[in-house]
C-alpha cells in the first residue's frame, strides 16, 4: 500500500476520533469541553498536518508520475524515430530497387523491340533470298526445260537422219550387191574370152586391163560398204528425273580412271540438289608412306561404288536448306556466300543437311567416310598431291599456292583444276567434315568397306580431313587427318557429300 493511501486512512481514523469527541464533549462539562477542544483542534492540526502531507505526497506522485510518463514518451518517441528512420531508409531503398527494375524493364523492352525488329528483317531478307532464289530456279528450270526440248528435237532430227542412213545404207548395200553380181558374172565371161582369145596375139593384153578393171572396182566397191556399215550410231538419251552426263575415260600408264556420271537428284524445295559424281569403286591403298603415326601403317581397302559431291557445299545449297528449315544462317565471315564454300557450321549442321536432303530425294545422303574420302581425293595417284609431288601454282587455294585467295579468305568453288575423278578443291580452300570418328591411326582397320563403324560408346572426336586456304605445304597432303569436336565451328572448315548408291 502506497504512503498517500496509508495517510489517508489514517486522516479517515483521526477524523472519526474527532467526531467522536465532539459528541462526548457536548455531554461532558465546560473544563472537559474545553479539554476535548483543544484536543480537537490538535487532531484539526494533525489533520491539517496530514493533509498537507497528503497534498505534497500526492503532487510529488504526480510529478514522479509525470516524469515516468515523459521519460516513457520519450523512450517511445525514440523508439519510433529509429523505427521511421528505418521505414524510410527500408522506403529509399524500395524506391532505388523500383527505379532500377523499371530501367531494366524499359531497357528489356528496348532490346525486345530491337529483338523483332532485326527478327522481321532477317525473316524478311530470307524471304526476299528464298524468292529471289526460286526466281533463279524456276529461269533456270525453263532454260533447262527449252534446253532439254531442244536437245529432245536434236535427238528426233539424228534418230530421222539415222533411219534415212540405215535405209539409203540399205539400198547402197542392194546396189552393191547387184553390182558385185554384175563384177562377178563379167568376170566369167572374161575367163572364157581369155580361153577364147589365148590364141589371138592382142588378147593377153585386152585381158590384163579388164581384169585391172574389174579388180579396181571391187576394191572400190568394198571401201564403200565399209564407210557406211562403220558409221558411228547414235543412242538415244536416258530417261530420269536425274540431269546426268558422261565422263569420258582417261588413262596413263599406271591407272585407269573408271567411267562416272555427274548428275543432280531432283529436290521438292529447289529444282536440283548438289552436282555428284558417281564413282565405281574400287581398292587402293590409304595412309601415308611417310612416317606421320595417325596415317599409317598403309593399307590395302576395297570399296563399293558411291556418289560423292563435286563441289565442297556451298553457302546457295546450305541457306538453301536453312531457310527451308528455319535454320539459323552461319557466318560467311563479310567473304561473301553464293559459291563460295559454306564455312562455320559444326558436325551436327552438315548431318542435318544431308538428312534434309535425303527427305527431299529419297536416296540416303551422309557425310562421306574418311576412307570413301581419301579414295575420291586420290583419285588413283598414289602421290602427295593428286597431281604429283610438286606443289605447283593455281592448283589449290592454300597459303603458298598462288592465287588469289591465299591465306585471306576462301574461293569460289571450282576455281582450281579437278582431280581425275573431276573433284574440285580436295586439297585446300576448307577442311572438310567427315562422318568417321576419330581414331589414333589405321591398325585393325578392315580391308573391305565404306566404313569403319565405331562401337565403342560416345564418339568425342570426328575426323576432319584435308587442309584449308591457311594451309602450308606439309598439310596439304591428301592423307592428311585431323580431329574436331562435333560441335566445333570455324571458318576453316566446311563439308562435302555422299549418296549411297
Amino acid at each position: 500500500m502506497s504512503s498517500i493511501t496509508q495517510a489517508k486512512a489514517e486522516a479517515q481514523k483521526l477524523i472519526k476520533c474527532y467526531n467522536q469527541l465532539q459528541a462526548e464533549a457536548k455531554n461532558a462539562n465546560a473544563i472537559e469541553a474545553r479539554h476535548k477542544a483543544a484536543e480537537a483542534d490538535k487532531l484539526v492540526s494533525q489533520i491539517s498536518a496530514l493533509q498537507l502531507a497528503i497534498t505534497k505526497l500526492q503532487a510529488k506522485e504526480r510529478e514522479n508520475s509525470k516524469k515516468t510518463t515523459t521519460k516513457k514518451v520519450i523512450t517511445t518517441e525514440k523508439r519510433v524515430t529509429r523505427d521511421k528512420s528505418k521505414v524510410t531508409d527500408r522506403i529509399q531503398h524500395l524506391e532505388e530497387a523500383q527505379h532500377k527494375t523499371q530501367s531494366q524493364i524499359e531497357h528489356l523492352t528496348r532490346a525486345k523491340s530491337e529483338l523483332n525488329r532485326l527478327k522481321q528483317q532477317a525473316n524478311k531478307h530470307v524471304a526476299n533470298m528464298v524468292k529471289e532464289r526460286r526466281a533463279n530456279n524456276e529461269k533456270l528450270k525453263q532454260e533447262l526445260d527449252k534446253l532439254i526440248s531442244k536437245k529432245e528435237e536434236e535427238q528426233s532430227v539424228l534418230k530421222q537422219e539415222l533411219v534415212s542412213v540405215k535405209q539409203q545404207a540399205q539400198k547402197d548395200a542392194e546396189s552393191l550387191k547387184v553390182q558385185r553380181d554384175a563384177a562377178r558374172a563379167m568376170i566369167e565371161r572374161q575367163k572364157n574370152l581369155e580361153k577364147e582369145q589365148l590364141s589371138k596375139p592382142h588378147s593377153h593384153k585386152k585381158l590384163l586391163i579388164i581384169a585391172g578393171t574389174v579388180a579396181i572396182l571391187a576394191l572400190l566397191t568394198g571401201f564403200m560398204i565399209a564407210s557406211i556399215f562403220t558409221k558411228p550410231s547414235v543412242s538415244s538419251a536416258r530417261s530420269t528425273t536425274n540431269v546426268k552426263t558422261n565422263i569420258t575415260k582417261k588413262t596413263n600408264k599406271k591407272n585407269i580412271v573408271k567411267v562416272m556420271e555427274v548428275y543432280q537428284d531432283k529436290l521438292k524445295e529447289m529444282p536440283v540438289g548438289p552436282l555428284m559424281i558417281k564413282l565405281s569403286g574400287g581398292i587402293f591403298k590409304m595412309g601415308s608412306k611417310l612416317p606421320y603415326s595417325d596415317e599409317r601403317p598403309q593399307h590395302q581397302v576395297k570399296l563399293d561404288s558411291f556418289s560423292i559431291s563435286k563441289y565442297e557445299i556451298t553457302f546457295g545449297e546450305y541457306d538453301w536448306f536453312a531457310g527451308a528449315t528455319g535454320r539459323q544462317l552461319p557466318s560467311d565471315n563479310s567473304w561473301g556466300r553464293g559459291r563460295r564454300p559454306v564455312i562455320n557450321v559444326s558436325w551436327y549442321d552438315a548431318v542435318a543437311y544431308t538428312d534434309w536432303l535425303s527427305e527431299q530425294t529419297g536416296y540416303n545422303y551422309r557425310l562421306p567416310s574418311e576412307r570413301e574420302w581419301e579414295y575420291a581425293a586420290a583419285a588413283n595417284s598414289d602421290t602427295t598431291y593428286w597431281w604429283g609431288y610438286k606443289l605447283e601454282k593455281n592448283y589449290a587455294n592454300c597459303a603458298i599456292c598462288g592465287g588469289d585467295w591465299d591465306g585471306r579468305q576462301t574461293a569460289p568453288v571450282g576455281k582450281f583444276k579437278a582431280n581425275k575423278f573431276g573433284l574440285h578443291d580436295v586439297i585446300g580452300n576448307v577442311m572438310e567434315w567427315t562422318f568417321s570418328c576419330f581414331r589414333p591411326n589405321y591398325q585393325n582397320a578392315p580391308s573391305v568397306g565404306n566404313m569403319w563403324e565405331w562401337k565403342k560408346g560416345k564418339c568425342l572426336k570426328r575426323v576432319v580431313r584435308s587442309s584449308s586456304y591457311g594451309s602450308y605445304e606439309r598439310e596439304l597432303r591428301t592423307t592428311r587427318r585431323n580431329k574436331f569436336n562435333p560441335n566445333n565451328i570455324s571458318p576453316k572448315i566446311g563439308f562435302r557429300i555422299v549418296r549411297e548408291n
